[in-house]
């Protein structure tokens, strides 16, 4: 941002002598930045304040956005981010004076106020100040716990050279946050639009717009990268390199760039001291320039991949000392989760409570990014040491986050570790269903890049190998082969005849025996829904297996009028009471659903039932779902927690149907209030997008490690969007413990009130009970 803030610095007027003082303080401390730069930021901060005292606005936003940058060039991240917040709101009794001056200053004051509460943890307020920070690009004055609507490229391309630099800025981090919280797919879209723009042929960019735009470019291909579009990410970063666009005042952008290059060439091509030796290099280049910090960890990484090396292992617990000695809470929880996973592989033992305590840092920080990693590297740890049927909660967990964020190149990688979890534990059926999906996942990508489509074609001949189905896992073998011919040898290590003949030797476990069974438990355990007069009510059943290998079974639904629908079942209130059963298989540490519609009819209450029926086994306790029609009433659900006082890695899932009026278009605010602590997610169950997260379920969306999109009631909530026509909205929900204690520690059930938000106050729409 530095020299953005050199213009503003040199748009202050000049002051007459009695108010020299700050502009003294001002002036005194440009000259011993490069000299002494913790001076330099004191005076910077004393002419801050000074400013202020003296109703200066030109030179207090100049010194406030100076004082914050060499504040940050430190690596202070957290610090120059709660002086960005004193600037703001002491700014706020000043007008707004010129839309470009004053835009630009303060929108990089935003800029560092989000740095600031992303490096603290609190992600949800970093993108909310970033989007404040796209409202002062237009021309409006926020405080420092402003919102607004994101910043879009269509918005950025019109502005001036200097604005529309602030704009590529906003663009850059509006993507990385959206991606910090799972929605990947809208981040990719925005750097793709963006990156459209800067690629339009024979358009040249101002340069003072180079700094940002070539950072938002090596965003973009960092973000390809870790999407599995590894040729496309390296060849855009050789391409930036290539450019021009990092000039001598890019600092340590360009050396970091071609360090993640480098690190990239390791794992396409396979590490090399070559390699190795290069990036050490470029980490020195960038620690030269000033921005080196977090390198060591990265040349680490590529280290332990090359070899074994304790220097390398000591480097990796050194930086994450660093991070958390200066307040720096996200990068502290990247290395140490880099640190435990590199211990973890080179054999060390006892680390469970280390995965459960990283999870719930990264859960009270807001970052959902991290989440689908976590749980896979804890279901390696458990698969390689003999613990297969807990390995397959978390890569059942790890696959479901990985389809919700739109990760689709990830897939094959986590199907391959879910069948061999599955397989290990004895579960052949659930294996079975692993192979299914990636029968299914090729017949659905087939556009997917090669290298992509050689792993999971490879996972899928490993599958049938290990099925004995050997002359269908030779066919795979060739197809990946045939795919894999350009591609580089470390791409085809699983490829070579030796490999092909090891496979072949591989052979079936014995499954499981039926009395190894236990009776499933339908969740929820029972509901009391109320429906509007005249129209439907609809609820979702869920059965988790918990069993060390999958079941055949049955759903027993027994109601007025039952009748299966699709994939559905429906009821009619007033018809006599008919029974059908729905034949399901359940994995390992899987789960199937079903939802169930009652239509209103004669009468004004109707009954139904579901039960889970192992094949010849006794039949678990049913679920009851009593339904009424009175829009004077709520509605109630009672849910098993058992599960969670386990680990905070597993939840249990709430499914509430709302009704949205004509009025709320966008969606509908809604909430659950617990008076004890509990993490509660919010996803769209047609799409699995993540809606909101109440990090404490206090029923407060505001505080650490909360998330929320406001809608037009300006609540501050999970936005259940509006769907198509009349449809009512369905919300799933997630239910963790914090710490992994028992969730409900009273005597009592824990009772939890669903509400939303409508003509300005919380309303309760139904209660669920954990027992």
């Amino acid at each position: 941002m530095r020299h953005l803030l050199l213009i503003a610095a040199l748009a202050c007027p000049l002051v007459a002598s009695g108010q020299g003082n700050f502009a003294q303080e001002f002036h005194n401390a440009r000259k011993i930045e490069s000299t002494d730069i913790a001076a330099a930021s004191e005076g910077m901060t004393r002419s801050f304040h000074k400013a202020i005292e003296a109703g200066n606005a030109d030179y207090a936003t100049a010194a406030g956005a100076s004082a914050c940058e060499l504040i940050y060039r430190q690596g202070k991240n957290v610090e120059a981010g709660k002086l960005a917040r004193e600037v703001i709101d002491a700014l706020d009794a000043f007008p707004v004076e010129g839309f470009q001056g004053d835009a630009v200053r303060r929108c990089t004051i935003f800029g560092y106020l989000e740095r600031g509460l992303m490096m603290e943890g609190k992600i949800g307020a970093a993108l909310q100040a970033n989007r404040a920070g796209a409202e002062t690009l237009r021309g409006k004055k926020l405080r420092s716990d402003g919102n607004g609507a994101p910043i879009t490229v269509s918005e950025v391309i019109v502005l001036p050279a200097g604005l529309r630099s602030v704009g590529w800025r906003l663009i850059e981090r509006e993507a990385n946050l959206l991606d910090h919280i799972g929605r990947t797919a809208e981040a990719r879209a925005l750097l793709d639009e963006a990156a459209a723009h800067l690629g339009q042929q024979g358009r040249k960019l101002a340069p003072v717009e180079h700094f940002y735009a070539s950072k938002l470019l090596a965003t973009r291909a960092d973000l390809l990268d870790f999407l599995g579009y590894e040729e496309e990410a390296i060849r855009l970063q050789r391409e930036l390199l290539a450019s021009g666009l990092m000039d001598k005042k890019s600092g340590p952008l360009k050396p970091i760039l071609q360090l993640n290059l480098l690190r990239n060439l390791s794992q396409w091509e396979g590490p090399s001291e070559e390699i190795l030796a290069e990036a050490k290099q470029a980490a020195a280049d960038a620690k030269q320039a000033g921005g080196g910090r977090g390198t060591e960890r990265l040349v680490a990484k590529m280290e332990l991949d090359l070899k074994e090396s304790k220097a390398a292992l000591e480097a990796m617990r050194e930086g994450a000392a660093f991070e958390k000695s200066i307040g720096h809470l996200h990068d502290a929880l990247y290395a140490d989760r880099d640190y435990l996973v590199s211990r973890a592989n080179a054999g060390d033992e006892g680390l469970d409570a280390e995965f459960t305590g990283l999870l719930e840092r990264m859960r009270a920080q807001g970052n959902k990014r991290g989440e689908p990693t976590l749980y896979r590297e804890y279901g390696n740890y458990l698969l390689e040491r003999d613990r297969p049927m807990e390995a397959v909660a978390m890569f059942t967990e790890a696959l479901r986050l990985t389809r919700s964020f739109g990760w689709v190149l990830h897939e094959p990688s986590l199907l391959s570790k879910l069948f061999k979890a599955r397989f290990e534990a004895g579960d052949l059926a659930g294996a079975r269903a692993v192979l299914a999906e990636f029968d299914a996942f090729l017949a659905k990508h087939s556009d997917i890049p090669a290298a992509r489509r050689v792993l999971a074609e490879t996972g899928r001949a490993v599958a049938l190998a290990r099925l004995g189905e050997m002359d269908a896992a030779k066919a795979a073998l060739a197809s990946a082969r045939k795919l894999a011919t350009d591609l580089p040898d470390h791409r085809k290590e699983w490829l070579t005849p030796e490999m092909e003949a090891r496979l072949m030797k591989l052979t079936s476990p014995t499954p499981a025996t039926v009395a190894q069974l236990q009776p499933l438990t339908v969740q929820p355990l029972e509901i009391t829904s109320i429906a509007a007069p005249g129209k439907s009510a609809r609820t979702r059943f869920t059965v988790f297996n918990s069993n060390p290998t999958g079941v055949k079974g049955s759903l027993v639904i027994s109601g007025p009028g039952a009748a299966i629908a699709g994939d559905d079942v429906r009821f009619e209130a007033g018809k006599p009471v008919s029974q059908v059963r729905i034949a399901r298989s359940i994995s390992s540490g899987g789960d199937v659903s079903i939802t169930a519609i009652m239509a209103s009819g004669k009468g004004a209450a109707a009954v139904a039932s579901v039960a889970w029926d192992h094949a010849d086994q006794k039949p678990g306790a049913a679920t009851l779902w009593n339904v009424s029609w009175d829009e004077a009433a709520t509605g109630s659900v009672v849910l098993d927690a058992s599960a969670l006082a386990t680990s905070p890695f597993r939840s249990v899932v709430l499914f509430h149907e709302l009704a949205a009026p004509a009025h709320e278009a966008d969606g509908i605010s809604f909430r659950l209030v617990s008076k004890v602590p509990l993490r509660f997610e919010y996803y769209d169950p047609r799409s699995q997008s993540l809606l909101g997260v109440d990090a404490n379920g206090n029923g407060d969306f505001t505080e650490k490690g909360d998330l929320y999109f406001q809608g037009s009631t300006g609540a501050a909530a999970a936005l259940v969007p509006a769907g198509p026509g009349d449809k009512p909205l369905g919300v799933e929900i997630r239910i963790f413990a914090i710490d992994g204690s028992p969730a409900a520690s009273e005597a009592e059930p824990l009772i939890l009130a669903a509400e939303v938000f409508r003509d300005g106050e919380w309303r309760m729409e139904a209660e669920n009970t954990l027992e």
